[in-house]
């Protein structure tokens, strides 16, 4: 009876492993006959695609002749506009850093265009509102004032910068 149930039990697992590699044949012959494209249809597809993908510009070295269409006119930058204005740098430090506490109205602490919260501030002098915002500062509200705003990366000048945006802007 154990023999009778093994040969059939091999019978049906054959029957299965058989079934299985049918259907592998089946789905690559399936994939192969529908999968494939004409070699224009690549080609094709491959031009469109270097089309899409083609840098915006290159890179010129000495000695190469530049065609009068490709050249843009514009301004020489010049050391002057490689320099950001210290507003410029007090507006993007604020807009940053700064803002996350002076500009969404977290209670006891000065925001911008305050003028009433700034003015006992402003009056005691910009070296010591560096000083508060480089080193650090807790005040009567007992809100502190991290060293740096809590970005210890930015330089004195940056912070400095950041003062003078804030003071300017809330006088």
């Amino acid at each position: 009876m154990a023999e009778q149930q093994d040969r059939e039990f091999f019978r049906n697992y054959m029957i299965v492993i058989g079934l299985i590699g049918v259907m592998i044949i089946a789905f690559i012959i399936f994939a192969m006959s529908f999968g494939s494209r004409d070699s224009s249809y690549i080609e094709e597809r491959a031009d469109e695609v270097a089309n899409m993908t083609q840098p915006f510009g290159s890179v010129r070295t000495d000695g190469q002749a530049i065609v009068e269409e490709e050249v843009i006119q514009s301004e020489p930058a010049t050391a002057e506009t490689a320099v950001a204005e210290p507003e410029d740098l007090g507006k993007k430090i604020y807009s940053g850093l700064c803002f996350s506490c002076h500009g969404t109205g977290l209670p006891n602490i000065p925001q911008l265009g305050d003028t009433t919260a700034w003015e006992s501030r402003i009056a005691l002098g910009s070296a010591l509102l560096y000083e508060r915002a480089i080193t650090g500062f807790t005040g009567e509200s007992g809100m502190p004032m991290p060293a740096r705003g809590g970005n210890p990366a930015l330089s004195d000048e940056e912070i400095q910068a950041a003062v003078d945006y804030m003071v300017v802007n809330s006088q």
